[in-house]
């Protein structure tokens, strides 16, 4: 991975990838959603233990309110938030850099992809969800960042696969034409896929 840091790319993309965040949600709302998991994990534990279906002995009222509060809160509202990145094109290869790649609001990281063009399979453009999969042999690193932006002491953790995929979302950045950039700064063919 080293070799991207001393090598001058030919060409640098950078943009907003679109990274799919849990929406903050009020402290009330996250009690009612654990309660409503804990309800069910209790029926259901207690079905197991009991060997009777205790949602049955429920009265129809609590059946239903049990439902629409499971399906109103059970589960967390998302949306897109940008996650900045850079596609570094180099003669040889090509490299996916995000200085700051958001996981959770606990896990950030900052990760290198590095492939040869030699070893990419299939790079394909999924149109309905506006995402880029290259497939192939290559390396990934990546470091875990304090919520500051700086560094974890933990050493860098670097994988070498055989038969990956490198992705990411370009909802975000509709003004940029991805598959007209990789073809034009790289041997590679965009394949259009309707998912």
């Amino acid at each position: 991975m080293d070799n991207s840091i001393i090598d001058k790319p030919n060409y640098v993309l950078d943009f907003n990838e679109a990274v799919l965040m849990p929406v903050r949600e009020s402290k009330t709302r996250t009690y009612v959603r654990i309660a409503v998991w804990v309800i069910i994990a209790i029926l259901l534990l207690g079905s197991f233990v009991f060997q009777d279906n205790l949602f049955l002995e429920l009265n129809w009222t609590a059946k239903i309110l049990l439902v629409v509060l499971a399906i109103s809160v059970g589960f967390r509202k998302t949306e897109w938030f940008p996650s900045f990145m850079e596609l570094r094109f180099f003669d040889d290869y090509l490299v996916i850099y995000q200085p700051k790649r958001w996981y959770n609001k606990r896990e950030i990281r900052r990760q290198t992809g590095r492939m040869y063009y030699r070893d990419i399979t299939l790079c394909k453009y999924l149109m309905d969800s506006k995402r880029i999969q290259i497939y192939g042999k290559g390396t990934s690193g990546w470091r875990n960042l304090n919520p500051d932006g700086s560094l974890k002491e933990k050493p860098v953790a670097v994988r070498n696969f055989e038969k990956g995929m490198f992705y990411f979302n370009t909802r975000l950045a509709e003004n940029i034409d991805f598959v007209h950039e990789i073809e034009s700064y790289s041997p590679l063919r965009v394949v259009l896929e309707d998912a």
